[in-house]
């Protein structure tokens, strides 16, 4: 029989679409000119902005974390600020749909549910606005990294990855390169398109310079020797983004790793061939937004179950799990089933060697 939690997750996952529509028409109610008169033409529809939210809440609900909520809901509030959205429509949201849920679900669920909401919405009011920069001039190499941030603004990819290649001519180490030039640029570009100052075609084409950025240097990482462990990295069904997971790899086979990558939106049923065609040491997976969690908790699942049928044991291969939400939630990837979570990249190869040798010992 599911948990309460699991229940619920699965009930609003399932009814999302339905309990949007009626959390809609709350609020054409309550707050019709907000609805009607006082969002931007840009918006998204608000029916499809109320389904989000609420797969945002059943994400939440279903590893019992609402911080997890607080921290995307902070996200939106500083989005909608800068794209003119009325201040209170995030809070009316919120409140429309605990309406509506109190109506459609068990009195467990919705206790449960209320208490995400109650925990979010408390935060919400305390929350900032605006986001500080993540470029210091002062920091290690930080003019470097203002300027590969300008050159990619500015459409002169080439001359951004000629500040990279100049880096590599010094003698810079790859990891100084990837934390303190490239890193910091990429998150400034998010930063930037969250608070409206670039629009997200200018955060796409440097997202595309810094992949560029990210093959210069894997030209310089060292070919792992035949006998490496193998850390097999993806991104989660739903994850479309790969540059921490590449930035990883790097780091990983800095360290004398063997990495085979199977990029992002990797569906949880398909990589089981891979585990039984491929010897894998340790398993990767990045969950970059709260809405790819569940898409973790099911390859975490799939590979369990591949792990009992090849080798007898579910927990024979140990699982590292990474992305902002586990920076968030320090506990999540126990919630979720894995060994291992982290959110910052250095921690990677400490976190790495550790669980292999947890491996060997209990061999």
């Amino acid at each position: 029989m599911p948990s309460t939690r699991d229940f619920t997750a699965g009930l609003l996952r399932a009814s999302g679409r339905a309990f949007a529509s009626a959390t809609l028409n709350t609020l054409h109610g309550s707050w019709p000119t907000l609805i009607d008169t006082a969002l931007p033409s840009t918006f998204a529809r608000p029916i499809d902005d109320i389904e989000v939210r609420i797969m945002q809440l059943a994400a939440s609900v279903a590893v019992d974390r609402p911080v997890l909520l607080e921290d995307i809901l902070t996200w939106y509030k500083v989005a909608f600020h800068h794209r003119e959205v009325p201040p209170e429509y995030l809070g009316a949201t919120l409140k429309a749909i605990e309406s509506t849920l109190r109506k459609e679900l068990p009195s467990e669920s919705f206790e449960l549910v209320q208490r995400h909401l109650a925990i979010a919405a408390a935060h919400l009011d305390q929350a900032p606005v605006d986001q500080p920069s993540h470029l210091d001039r002062t920091a290690p190499h930080g003019e470097t990294a203002m300027r590969f941030l300008l050159a990619n603004l500015e459409g002169r990819g080439e001359d951004a990855l000629d500040f990279v290649r100049g880096a590599l001519r010094d003698g810079l180490p790859i990891a100084d390169i990837q934390d303190h030039i490239l890193s910091p640029a990429q998150r400034e570009a998010g930063r930037m398109w969250l608070m409206a100052e670039i629009p997200i075609a200018d955060e796409h084409y440097g997202t595309a310079i810094v992949e560029r950025a990210l093959g210069l240097l894997q030209e310089s990482v060292p070919r792992p020797k035949p006998d490496a462990r193998v850390v097999m990295t993806m991104g989660v069904a739903g994850n479309m983004h790969d540059l921490g997971l590449r930035v990883i790899g790097q780091r990983l086979q800095l360290d004398g790793y063997a990495v085979h990558h199977l990029g992002p939106n990797m569906p949880a049923t398909d990589f089981a061939w891979s585990l039984q065609d491929l010897k894998v040491d340790i398993i990767a997976m990045s969950a970059s937004m709260l809405m790819h969690v569940h898409g973790v908790m099911e390859a975490v699942a799939q590979v369990r179950a591949v792990c009992a049928e090849l080798y007898g044991d579910p927990l024979a291969r140990p699982i590292m799990l990474g992305g902002r939400p586990f920076g968030i939630c320090e506990d999540l990837h126990a919630v979720l089933g894995a060994q291992a979570g982290l959110d910052d990249v250095k921690q990677v190869t400490g976190i790495a060697n550790k669980l292999i040798q947890t491996v060997r010992s209990s061999a």
